[in-house]
This record gives structure tokens, sequence and C-alpha cells, in this order.
């Protein structure tokens, strides 16, 4: 998997919350993968806030627990289930940039409904959260 698509040492972005636009800016995708990406992405939302599947994001979302191990472990299980539907067809090099961009999407539903207001720390771990299982799911070593 390809983690240098994020882009290293991307600074704090201008102002206090991280953003969606922030983060989205610095994801790089190369230009063979940046139809893939863009289709997980599309598919991803429909499957956050399409009418059969958006109670199932909003029970996950206000579960008990740490809210950066709710946001971590749920986008982890979307990705999973994504590339699952796609028959394994999905570029591996995607799942995490788009896991990335959709759980910014998670936290900025979180924020404009009034559900939860994560910090950055919040966010930073869950996406860590995210990354650590999908590796694993996949035979990836974190550390590699």
């Amino acid at each position: 998997m390809a983690t240098g698509i994020i882009q290293e040492g991307m600074g704090r972005p201008e102002g206090d919350e991280l953003s969606t636009k922030a983060v989205s800016d610095n994801i790089n995708m190369p230009p063979e993968l940046q139809e893939a990406y863009e289709r997980v992405v599309i598919a991803g939302m429909k499957v956050m806030f399409s009418k059969e599947s958006h109670r199932v994001m909003l029970k996950e979302l206000q579960r008990e627990g740490p809210l950066d191990q709710r946001l971590g472990k749920g986008m982890a299980g979307l990705m999973l289930l994504l590339f699952k539907e796609s028959n394994g067809t999905m570029p591996p090099a995607v799942i995490i940039p788009a896991g990335v961009k959709l759980l910014m999407e998670a936290v900025d539903f979180m924020r404009d409904t009034g559900i939860g207001n994560p910090t950055n720390a919040e966010i930073g771990n869950g996406m860590q959260i995210m990354i650590a299982i999908i590796l694993e799911k996949f035979g990836v070593a974190p550390d590699k």
C-alpha cells in the first residue's frame, strides 16, 4: 500500500481544526489511480449517506467508546466492505487515501449535525487506527 500518496510533513492547515479541504488538498494520487480513487470516494459517500445505510453510520458514530476508536474502526470497516464489494478489483493503493478522505467527510458530518466535534488529535488517532486495521487485514505489518 502506498502511504507516500499523502504528502509528508503536510503541515498544519490554517485555523484550529483539520478540515476535509485541507486534508484532501494533501492527497496526491498518481494520474493512473485518480479515477479509481474518485470512484471509491463516491462509493463510500453513497454507503455513508444513502437512505438504506445512513442509519448504520449514525449508529457507529454514536456508539459508546473513544471517538478516535469509533472513527478509525468504522472507516476501516467501510473501506474493507468497499474492497470486498469490488470483488478485489479496487487498487489497494487507493484504499488508505480514500479512507482518509471519507473519514474527514464523517468528521464534517459530525460537526455539521452536532453529533460531535472531534479534535485534531482524535482525527489523527482515528486515521492511525484505520490504517493499522487495513494494513493488518492485507497482511502488511504497520511498520512497513
